[in-house]
């Protein structure tokens, strides 16, 4: 499968055309474009209210290959729109780079073709790592996700944040989709370094309509982030080997 570094290379020739307002220009951009996204394998559902999309980790965008792309996307970012959450619009908007640079997470955008725009990020989410204190939970929950070796305390990942821009619809675009794809990083990491659970902490209702039906089990009742005091939130966990 051709990596997503290579295939990016394909965007990255228009650079090399001189600049040209007519619609000829942007047919080409669009063709290239979606090459590029199928040169990748990982295309969404084909069908026709579903927005194809790539999946890109913005550390793999670092250095002057692929600064266009990666100015692209920042652009994106800093006018994403997330009206649901407040927290989650001014993480992308200004706290993205600031968490990359300090290695505590790593944040992944799905990218699609956007017209004369060239492209738009549809949704983006963060993974990294966290600990669990399940002196929080049910004994019953405790046992159900601990199984044979019991602890009351252990490391885990976590989504740290996971959201879909304003600009598309859950019809264009479901949330199980982009968990699905934070999910397979964290198949890819457990693979290498092993790990048995995945945390996250999500507003009551998100965790009802996403996470639960997921297999993720409630853990305790979790801190609203700042922007959000009056909105409940919880802490849910699953089991990785589950999926």
């Amino acid at each position: 499968m051709t990596s997503s570094l290579e295939a990016a290379h394909l965007w990255l020739r228009l650079d090399s055309y001189p600049l040209d307002p007519t619609p000829t220009r942007w047919i080409v951009v669009l063709l290239l474009f979606s090459v590029w996204l199928l040169a990748l394998g990982r295309v969404t559902d084909p069908s026709p209210d579903r927005v194809a999309y790539s999946v890109f980790a913005l550390s793999d965008l670092e250095g002057d290959t692929y600064q266009p792309l990666r100015e692209a996307v920042r652009e994106r970012l800093a006018s994403f729109e997330c009206a649901r959450s407040p927290h989650l619009q001014e993480f992308a908007r200004s706290k993205v780079k600031g968490w990359e640079s300090h290695g505590h997470s790593r944040t992944y955008v799905l990218v699609c073709a956007a017209g004369d725009e060239g492209i738009d990020v549809p949704a983006f989410f963060t993974v990294g790592m966290t600990s669990i204190d399940f002196t929080k939970a049910s004994s019953g929950i405790r046992k159900k996700l601990s199984g044979s070796i019991s602890m009351l305390q252990t490391g885990a990942y976590t989504i740290a944040e996971l959201a879909r821009s304003d600009r598309f619809t859950g019809e264009q675009l479901p949330g199980s989709v982009i968990l699905d794809e934070a999910k397979e990083i964290i198949r890819q990491s457990r693979a290498l370094i092993a790990g048995r659970f995945l945390v996250v902490d999500a507003q009551v209702k998100v965790f009802e309509s996403l996470y639960r039906p997921a297999g993720f089990k409630q853990l305790a009742i979790a801190e609203p982030p700042m922007g959000m005091p009056d909105e409940d939130f919880v802490t849910g966990c699953a089991v990785i080997r589950d999926w």
